[in-house]
């Protein structure tokens, strides 16, 4: 009985408040039902024997049903509504029992009982509802008992029968809701101990989880800034050697690591040099160019042939494991290779002093560290060649821009412009500004020191193409802030402007000089005479070239003389002699087969004074061979007397030009003669043979022979002899007449 009692309280529900008055619904229904159940039965025996009316014990049989359905409300969490099941059949049998008996104990107590049960049962409202119910059945009771509509009492003695068991029977109900509820009360204190007791060993291994997790937690933090750290150093770095010495440093000191080292391919491909590393020991191993074999017994080798990543939880299981005397401590190692698509980079090496070092996170964590270096590393090695491109380019083009600004200020009339105070322009005069040399030198403003003269460069892409310098026409007056800020202003402009201008004459210089090959060419191709065709490509350079010497030298090889079909000097033809082959500059240009340029500086030293020199003395002098494929036939020469500095590489290039199409127009000359020369040939050949044959004798042979060459030939005796044998006479020593005919002319 008392195990179906606790299976009834033990039958509750997971939310605490609807336990709890589920498990009072329990014990009252208890309770009711059983006691109730007695009283039905007593009430039963009492009716059988006469004592009682028959009301009663249905009462106490008839109210069960109502009991089980409260129960099934119950489980179903209508708590409330349970509670008024068995609350109101109680409070109705009580007034039934009023209307019926009369007032008495019985229905006193149990009226109390029913106020009681609604408070524990439903709610504090409901005690007020019942209160109020009770008040009004006793007031109706007692109003119908003084009328007589219902007994007043019973006897005396049943009504003491009656009140004992009415009495009992619900003393009985409360010692068992009593007993019920401090044996609950009991098993909720255990159960609370016992939960407590779970409650502290969850707290203790929660505790211990949240701690490990916050270790792990906190090492995953490190390890992601770690990755933040190298990902916005792989994004801001420049310089290879310190992105990778502080990215190995973070790795080391972030995950709390024995060593970290990076090797890089080298330019064979078979040797992974190290290029960064860690502590005294990676020092060291930098100082001596540590470097391992690709496939070498070692990690590196092993990632660098695999191109895979590879891990050692210890490192004395590992075969693979180069044992490095500077670093004795090493019980874990894991190497990862730094691939950029098909390309191996190198690879990153990370060693520990604990074994199994590297559970599966951190391998992901470093691999994807691995991927950040090596896009860093591409990247700050594809930036540098590109920067270092950038600067030969720029050095290219600054030497560039130096010579062609060299050869325009040498070759380009004044380069001096001086203004005087009223304003008069004077060319090329000798003021000396002091600081004009520091200013080229400095890059950079210069004033002198009582600030009367200033001197401020004007700068091309670093280069400085010319200089303004001014001097005050006091000596106490010096240039203001704003007077510096307007010159320099002015030089930065007239930079873009001079360099603009250069251009353009240049552009148009170019535009000439195709003109000037245009018509040389159309010249060669109209077969003009040579010394023609040489006063025409003379006249042509001199509006490139300005004006200026010129002749043509050709090379007899067979005679190794040097003569000069043409040659014009200070604006008159003249006849250079004949001269041997030799150690002029002329013959320095045939032999060398390349252009030769010399400026008057050139021309001071002493091999150029110990050539020989045909003409004036030239300060410029340029000369470019006659080329007939590999054969020089001999050279174009221009030279000025007067102003040094006079020609520049485009002046060489242009004559070069136009040298090779006057040696195509000698050679075609030398062509054409040779083809006269042997049509004339040929037509006197056939002219003597022809008289010759209309001759009717031997003698008029041999002289018609002999006066037709030497016509031919222009001599001034022709013989022609006919050999015989020797006859008798001859023998003696006699000519015959017919032996030789002998013609003069």
């Amino acid at each position: 009985m008392l195990n179906r009692v606790r299976s009834l309280l033990e039958a509750t529900s997971d939310d605490p408040d609807v336990a709890h008055q589920q498990a009072l619904l329990n014990t009252v229904l208890f309770g009711l039902a059983f006691p109730g159940f007695i009283f039905g039965l007593a009430m039963l025996v009492l009716w059988v024997m006469g004592r009682t009316p028959a009301a009663g014990a249905i009462a106490g049989i008839g109210v069960q049903p109502f009991y089980v359905l409260s129960y099934w409300l119950g489980r179903r969490e209508r708590i409330r509504l349970a509670g008024y099941i068995p609350v109101t059949v109680v409070f109705l049998i009580m007034v039934a029992s009023m209307f019926v008996v009369g007032l008495g104990h019985v229905t006193t107590v149990g009226m109390a009982m029913v106020i009681a049960a609604a408070g524990v049962l439903i709610s504090a409202r409901a005690v007020g509802v019942f209160t109020i119910l009770s008040v009004i059945a006793y007031f109706f009771a007692g109003y119908s008992q003084n009328a007589g509509l219902i007994p007043s009492a019973v006897a005396p003695t049943d009504a003491v029968a009656a009140d004992a068991i009415g009495l009992g029977l619900g003393l009985s109900v409360l010692a068992i809701i009593l007993w019920l509820s401090d044996s609950q009360m009991r098993q909720a204190l255990a159960r609370e101990r016992n939960l407590i007791t779970e409650l502290q060993e969850q707290s203790n291994i929660l505790e211990m989880t949240v701690e490990e997790r916050t270790v792990g937690l906190q090492r995953r933090a490190q390890q992601l800034a770690a990755t933040a750290e190298i990902a916005t150093l792989a994004t801001e770095a420049t310089d290879l050697d310190s992105l990778m010495s502080e990215a190995i440093e973070i790795i080391r000191t972030q995950f709390g690591f024995y060593h970290a080292s990076v090797f890089l391919m080298d330019d064979t491909g078979n040797w992974a040099e190290i290029a960064a590393s860690t502590g005294d020991a990676g020092q060291q191993l930098l100082a001596r160019r540590h470097r391992l074999a690709v496939g070498s017994a070692s990690m590196v080798g092993w990632a660098t042939a695999n191109r895979l990543p590879r891990v050692a939880q210890n490192v004395k299981d590992d075969p693979f494991h180069y044992e490095n005397p500077l670093l004795p401590d090493t019980e874990a190692e894991i190497a990862l290779p730094l691939l950029a698509g098909e390309r191996l980079l190198g690879v990153i090496d990370v060693q520990s002093t604990e074994a199994d070092a590297f559970p599966e996170e951190e391998i992901r964590t470093l691999e994807a560290i691995a991927s950040e270096l090596t896009i860093a590393i591409d990247r700050v090695r594809a930036e540098t060649e590109y920067r270092a491109e950038l600067d030969r380019a720029d050095q290219a083009l600054r030497q560039q821009l130096a010579e062609a600004w060299s050869d325009y200020t040498q070759t380009r009339g004044p380069n001096t412009i001086y203004y005087t105070p009223t304003g008069e322009r004077l060319l090329n005069v000798g003021v000396d500004f002091s600081g004009a040399s520091l200013a080229i030198q400095h890059l950079k403003t210069i004033t002198s020191e009582d600030g009367r003269e200033i001197s401020v460069p004007i700068q091309l892409r670093g280069e400085v193409i010319a200089i303004v310098s001014a001097r005050k026409k006091e000596t106490n007056q010096v240039w203001s802030e704003d007077e510096i800020a307007l010159i320099e202003a002015v030089a930065a402009q007239t930079s873009l402007s001079l360099e603009s201008a250069r251009q353009r004459s240049e552009e148009m210089r170019r535009v000439r000089e195709l003109e000037v090959i245009n018509r040389v060419s159309q010249a060669v191709s109209q077969m003009l005479r040579l010394e023609s065709l040489f006063r025409v490509v003379h006249r042509q350079l001199n509006q490139v070239l300005g004006e200026s010497d010129m002749y043509v030298a050709l090379y007899d090889d067979e005679k190794s003389s040097i003569h000069f079909p043409y040659a014009f000097e200070k604006g008159v033809t003249v006849d250079f002699p004949i001269v041997p082959y030799g150690d002029g500059l002329t013959s320095r240009v045939i032999s060398t087969q390349q252009p030769l340029r010399l400026q008057s500086a050139d021309l001071q030293e002493p091999r150029a004074l110990a050539a020989n020199h045909v003409g004036t003395t030239a300060k410029s002098w340029l000369g470019v061979p006659l080329m007939l494929g590999d054969q020089t036939i001999g050279a174009l020469v221009v030279q000025d007397s007067e102003q040094s500095n006079r020609y520049t590489d485009e002046d060489a290039a242009l004559l070069t030009t136009i040298a090779s199409q006057i040696a195509s127009a000698i050679q075609n000359n030398r062509l054409i003669e040779q083809v006269q020369r042997a049509a004339r040939r040929q037509r006197l050949i056939h002219e003597i043979t022809s008289k010759v044959r209309r001759s009717p004798d031997m003698k008029s042979v041999l002289e018609t022979t002999a006066r037709e060459l030497g016509r031919a030939l222009n001599a001034v005796r022709t013989s022609v002899q006919l050999e015989t044998e020797a006859d008798e006479g001859t023998a003696n020593g006699e000519p015959d007449e017919n032996e030789e005919q002998d013609q003069q002319g």
